[in-house]
């Protein structure tokens, strides 16, 4: 956990997570890592900023190479549609081929390891909703200490909303599998949810700092939690908080030293080939919690599967809404995270719309009745239809 960090490291991590550009944000991050104390309460704080400060120093070098004349996709992909999520595994499971059967993607796909050397967008159809799927180059043992691509690619596990992990059901699942679990570990990214989780984000239309808690604070309240923001210069934030945490917890996520959670299921390819079933048994008893969808991207099989699992383990709803006295809905839904309220609804549409609430009527599987009057803090649910009236 982060030690008795000085105002002054505080003020540089501040003006680090403000800065602008790519450049900025490297020297400001150089900046606070010179004003963290060097004692072993703070090694995996460092060992975090050097890690962020590298990642960022390739995609500087990047960007030169590109308004040079460079030609190629960069490591950094601008996220589309409901949700992204990158598919990452060791070389020659799959990935470019199931990226190629879900999306519209066209990645190079061989028989030769390490084909794909840089990261490859496509978009999933799902029902109403549209996920991004991003492969990324193969994960290798010490990618975490930055073997192979292994910077840019947990960079993009780390950035994504969730993870698809390929696995090989034709060699061995289950080591494949403990492999890159290991290095998403080492990269402090978890893919099974401990027991908090906490999320801080700037809003831009201001409102101050507002702590939202799901669970229980353990050795704090949410005064200690707003003076822990103000401290480091916050004066405008929301920070959610999931589960039990304590107050060191909240200063590890707002430093982003902590282990970040990130919903992940197991694509297990090669259904077709003969011992498959047999290696996938193994793999389901190692996997426990994480949902494990046996494909053939050979044959097809399963592969709907896909978009069943990626909804569910990203926990979000699809919310739609109707103008009063209109009969139809609208087409294409808001996404929000499961357990959102109308009134984070009406914030999500527009500002004032919250502002000047006076009630909400609602459709749908959450309301005793169709049409049922509600406030602002009415916690909606997956397909829930709602028509918002203002003063």
């Amino acid at each position: 956990m982060p030690a008795n960090l000085t105002a002054e490291a505080k003020g540089l991590w501040n003006k680090a997570s403000q800065a602008k550009t790519v450049e900025e944000k490297i020297h400001a991050l150089q900046e606070f890592l010179s004003a963290v104390p060097k004692h072993k309460g703070n090694e995996r704080l460092r060992a975090q900023v050097k890690r962020k400060i590298a990642i960022l120093k390739l995609e500087a070098t990047e960007r030169k190479q590109r308004r040079a004349g460079g030609r190629g996709e960069g490591w950094f992909i601008q996220k589309q549609g409901a949700a992204q999520m990158v598919l990452i595994g060791q070389t020659n499971v799959g990935r470019s081929s199931l990226l190629s059967r879900l999306t519209n993607a066209k990645p190079a796909i061989a028989s030769r390891k390490f084909t794909t050397t840089r990261p490859v967008p496509g978009i999933m159809n799902f029902e109403d909703l549209q996920f991004q799927l991003v492969e990324a180059p193969a994960l290798v043992r010490g990618a975490a200490d930055g073997e192979g691509w292994g910077l840019q690619t947990l960079g993009l596990a780390r950035n994504a909303d969730g993870i698809i992990v390929v696995v090989d059901l034709s060699e061995d699942p289950v080591n494949q599998l403990d492999i890159v679990l290991a290095e998403l570990e080492g990269a402090r990214i978890s893919a099974k949810r401990s027991g908090s989780n906490i999320l801080i984000t700037r809003p831009k239309e201001g409102g101050g700092i507002r702590v939202m808690v799901s669970g229980h604070l353990l050795d704090c309240n949410i005064g200690n939690v707003q003076t822990l923001l103000a401290e480091y210069g916050l004066s405008n934030a929301v920070i959610r908080i999931v589960g039990e945490a304590r107050l060191n917890d909240i200063e590890d996520a707002l430093l982003e030293a902590t282990t970040v959670f990130k919903p992940t299921i197991v694509a297990a390819n090669k259904l077709d080939i003969p011992g498959a079933r047999k290696n996938l048994e193994a793999l389901s008893q190692k996997a426990a919690d994480l949902p494990v969808i046996p494909v053939s991207c050979m044959t097809g099989e399963n592969l709907r599967q896909i978009g069943d699992a990626a909804f569910g383990a990203l926990s979000i709803i699809r919310v739609y809404t109707k103008e009063p006295n209109e009969d139809e809905r609208t087409t294409e839904p808001f996404v929000l995270p499961r357990g959102s309220t109308v009134g984070e609804l009406a914030k999500r549409i527009h500002t004032e719309l919250h502002e000047n609430f006076r009630f909400a009527r609602v459709w749908g599987s959450t309301p005793k009745y169709p049409g049922e009057k509600v406030g602002l803090e009415y916690v909606l649910g997956d397909r829930d239809i709602v028509e918002i009236h203002t003063r």
